[in-house]
């Protein structure tokens, strides 16, 4: 035996140990246990080898337990940086319900004080497992560490009846990494709102919520449920509020052509023009003509401006034409300079908006000027939007402008070829929000895009769009040839009418009437209502 070290048998005292009993897992024994009844029949090795393969297995778990702690210190490291933000997305995200609650109706100012509890309530529960993933994680760091010592003075023993000595005190530690606690992006514990009610309210992207449906892909439930604060969490009242689409009129307005552009009027009356038409006609919710105005060019687009007038952009020239009312006396308002006007429409402010390139065509230069610029009403240029925050053009064939009712957001089409378009929204200093390409797919204003080179995977294009009493966003896609309800942060909320059987082309808004245009030459009149309903629960 190595070394001057001895150890009594703890059977027979006052004899020293000489050997190792394999079979009663590596216990020390003397020469009376060898030739006793106990250990009769048993396999004996030598302490020296038995220190030996002892060393040897733990050189492999000490190994092993240093990747261990390099891995739970790592998962120390994100876990904190995850509870870290929590706390962030937690201050953001009341900023924001507080932010949106000021222009959202009554009813929903009410609620708004128990969401935002509700969510900080579950952010606080989010931290909270985080903190008891950082305590178990921190903890089962400390075991292995001062298991991990205790193997390292085992292996660094010289002798070897102290190795075995020492290793029977060593117990197997459960390498096993601790899992992280599923977070819920926001629980509201009555159970009485569904997913898209908060997508509608807070712009959530992935909400779990307690016995109710989950919103499934892009479809979306009609209606929509409002807890509120009466009754107890256990109880109480659920206001249900949804959409309904009720179709006032339809008519045949053309018998060549389908409408392309409509303007509203405060009457409830909407001025219309077709395809490759130049005139346009003020029609009332049955499709009898008020009044016709004509010109000598197509009417690429119209806009109100007040009560008694309308400008009117023109295909092949480069000023905005004035419509004086009632006497539809046409003249000039103001010109473009080199560039050909597409689309205007008039901002809360009485500002206008239009959109305009130096030619149209889909090939875009450095020298190419597709541009948005905003006018005065006497037509003189206060600021214009040509490029993003990195330089890149904004667009490739800007069209349809739409402006939020509080002005706060614009909104324009911007087509990359024949087929396909996107909307671009910006703020109202002209700088980019985001790009909305369709489908769910939004590009955030920190992203890089090249609109010049951008190919979707699919064909999309916005026929038409408008913005509703909330700022939430009315699509008209051409191809699906769908009519959507996207949040003004373009999550998809509803789907008001799924596929038609013709393109719907044209849209706009009188009070709480939308107009559509499909390309069966047919105008349809529908009340768009939110509706509200009480039960108890």
């Amino acid at each position: 035996m190595a070394g001057n070290l001895s150890i009594e048998c703890g059977v027979h005292l006052g004899i020293q140990v000489t050997a190792v009993c394999v079979t009663c897992d590596a216990t020390l024994v003397c020469v009376e246990c060898i030739t006793g009844e106990l250990h009769q029949g048993h396999v004996f090795g030598k302490t020296s080898k038995i220190a030996d393969d002892i060393k040897r297995k733990l050189n492999s778990k000490e190994a092993n337990y240093c990747k261990v702690i390099t891995s739970l210190e790592s998962d120390l490291y994100e876990a904190r940086v995850m509870k870290r933000q929590q706390d962030s997305e937690q201050k953001e995200r009341v900023d924001s319900i507080n932010t949106q609650r000021l222009i959202l109706i009554h009813t929903v100012n009410e609620m708004a004080d128990d969401f935002i509890s509700k969510y900080e309530i579950q952010t606080q529960c989010n931290c909270v497992q985080l903190q008891d993933a950082i305590k178990d994680i921190s903890s089962k760091l400390e075991n292995i560490k001062r298991h991990r010592a205790d193997i390292r003075r085992v292996i660094a023993e010289k002798e070897d009846i102290a190795v075995v000595h020492g290793s029977r005190k060593l117990t197997d530690f459960d390498e096993q990494r601790k899992v992280y606690p599923e977070l819920a992006s926001i629980e509201f514990t009555s159970g009485k709102v569904n997913t898209h009610q908060l997508k509608l309210m807070f712009g959530g992207k992935d909400v779990e919520l307690e016995g109710r449906e989950f919103l499934q892909g892009a479809q979306a439930p009609t209606n929509l449920i409002h807890p509120t604060n009466r009754g107890s969490s256990a109880g109480g009242h659920i206001m249900r509020q949804g959409i309904e689409l009720v179709l006032q009129s339809s008519f045949k307005h053309n018998a060549t052509s389908y409408v392309t552009r409509m303007c509203g009027e405060s009457t409830g009356n909407t001025w219309l023009t077709c395809q490759n038409e130049r005139e346009i006609t003020l029609v009332d919710r049955t499709g009898q003509v008020q009044k016709n105005v004509t010109f000598d060019t197509v009417v690429i687009s119209m806009t109100a401006v007040g009560e008694n007038t309308l400008l009117v952009c023109g295909f092949d020239e480069r000023e905005i034409r004035k419509v004086s009312l009632p006497s539809g006396r046409v003249t000039s308002a103001f010109s473009t300079g080199k560039l050909y006007p597409n689309y205007i429409c008039t901002a809360p402010s009485g500002d206008l908006f239009v959109t305009l390139m130096e030619k149209r065509s889909f090939n875009v230069t450095s020298k190419s000027k597709r541009v948005l610029v905003r006018y005065s009403q006497k037509g003189e240029r206060k600021d214009r939007a040509r490029h993003d925050d990195r330089g890149d053009a904004l667009f490739v064939w800007p069209m349809r402008m739409r402006i939020s009712n509080t002005g706060e957001v614009l909104g324009g089409t911007n087509s990359t070829d024949k087929s396909n378009n996107h909307l671009v929204f910006l703020n109202s200093d002209l700088t980019v929000r985001l790009r909305y390409l369709g489908n769910g797919k939004v590009v955030s204003r920190k992203e890089k895009f090249d609109t010049t080179t951008y190919k979707p995977d699919t064909k999309y294009a916005i026929a038409d769009f408008i913005f509703d009493k909330f700022d939430n966003i009315i699509l008209c896609e051409a191809h699906s040839r769908r009519i959507q309800l996207v949040s003004r942060d373009c999550l998809p909320m509803l789907t008001l009418q799924s596929t038609q059987e013709h393109t719907p082309m044209a849209m706009t808004m009188t009070d709480d009437d939308i107009w559509l245009g499909f390309t069966d030459r047919t105008v349809q009149v529908y009340k768009y209502k939110w509706t509200n309903s009480w039960t108890t629960n």
